[in-house]
């Protein structure tokens, strides 16, 4: 959730203010009768921190190797920074990549293993040299070039990668998965780190993960995945705040579902009859429907007020049981359980040391939110 928001000037792909570096038009990549990725579209521009977000099997790592050249489309066009990708061999295009597991050298330094790809490519030994102690500096790893892998830490060994990844100074820096095999602490420092020496470089990156909030933290957009396919592109809080499916909902973050039908539909807000909740839902806002149109209604857990009275003027409030209260220091999440049976989650953030009468378990309590909080879906 620490994307920074950018004037509307800064964001190419609402501006048009220039074309984009990487376009990927009409990609299918079928292994045998399966579909890997299916018919994907996508525009992604210079400077871009894009993530691609999915689960296990959805895709993602796929297109980036074809984006990479190690795997080739069965059907559709990429091209990168205006040139098409058809036929050219890894080493051909403006890309690199850095895997999952680092893939470095254990017998060699750090400094060696950063200097591997320029020496292959027949840099001079004085010219090399001096980008590696350039890029071990900006990942902070100077005083560590001499030391060899197994005398590293894992964040350690992950910044020598990326030094590696970015020492040929790439037009387009793939990454999969790069900090899924840092501990929680590590990978959320490491995060902030990533986009630092994204910013200062300039580079492209397009990050392949299945973590909702690294995607949040790191991307200036992200494109979720599913079954092959591209089913939501946009930046974090449009993504987290504005879902257009169900699936995105669920997938991103944690959210309350419900199922209604349209009991009144106005030009200025909607009402849904929600059987779960036992009592009609109003939504301030015009929603494209019809009458006894099957919508489905989702709130996220911290837009939930909890108060042992009925608020006054809120037109969305119910009754709930309190079944348990889960602390985790900067906030708790309670497991709201509703006359229908159901069961809600509402949090609630933890802003003193020490709170006198906190709602807690085995209460009778009322559940709130207001109109404009939740989020209509049609699919």
């Amino acid at each position: 959730m620490n994307s920074p928001v950018l004037p509307v000037t800064s964001k190419p792909w609402i501006s048009g203010a220039e074309p984009p570096f990487v376009r990927i038009s009409k990609v299918t990549k079928r292994f045998g009768d399966f579909y890997a990725v299916d018919d994907v579209s996508l525009d992604i521009y210079k400077g871009e921190l894009f993530c691609l977000l999915g689960g296990s099997g959805c895709g993602k790592s796929t297109l980036l190797r074809m984006l990479a050249g190690f795997e080739t489309p069965t059907e559709g066009r990429i091209e990168i920074d205006g040139q098409d990708m058809a036929g050219k061999a890894p080493y051909e295009r403006p890309t690199n990549m850095m895997f999952q597991s680092y893939a470095l050298f254990p017998h060699m330094t750090v400094e060696k293993n950063v200097a591997y790809g320029l020496f292959r490519d027949g840099v001079r030994k004085a010219e090399a040299m001096e980008k590696v102690a350039e890029m071990l500096k900006l990942v902070q790893l100077t005083p560590f070039a001499g030391r060899k892998p197994h005398q590293l830490s894992g964040g350690q060994r992950q910044r020598v990668a990326l030094a590696r990844s970015l020492v040929k100074r790439p037009k387009l820096l793939l990454l999969d998965e790069p900090l899924g095999a840092l501990d929680k602490k590590l990978r959320e420092e490491t995060q902030f780190e990533l986009i630092k020496i994204q910013e200062t470089l300039g580079v492209t990156f397009i990050v392949v993960t299945h973590d909702q909030e690294e995607a949040m933290t790191l991307a200036s957009r992200i494109g979720v995945m599913n079954a092959g396919q591209i089913v939501q592109v946009g930046e974090p809080p449009e993504i987290y705040e504005h879902p257009d499916s169900r699936f995105v909902a669920d997938f991103i973050g944690s959210v309350n579902m419900f199922e209604g039908r349209v009991s009144e539909d106005e030009v200025d807000y909607v009402r849904l009859d929600v059987p779960e909740l036992q009592g009609p839902v109003h939504v301030g806002h015009g929603v494209s429907c019809t009458i006894d149109q099957k919508l489905w209604y989702a709130i996220r857990p911290e837009k939930i007020r909890l108060t042992r009275e009925r608020p006054e003027g809120v037109r969305n409030a119910f009754p709930v049981y309190v079944e348990e209260v889960a602390y985790m220091g900067n906030l708790s999440i309670y497991r709201l359980k509703l006359a229908s049976g159901k069961y809600v989650h509402a949090t609630r953030a933890n802003l003193s040391r020490h709170e006198e009468d906190t709602i807690t378990w085995h209460e009778d309590v009322w559940a709130s939110w207001a109109d404009n909080a939740g989020v209509v879906l049609t699919r």
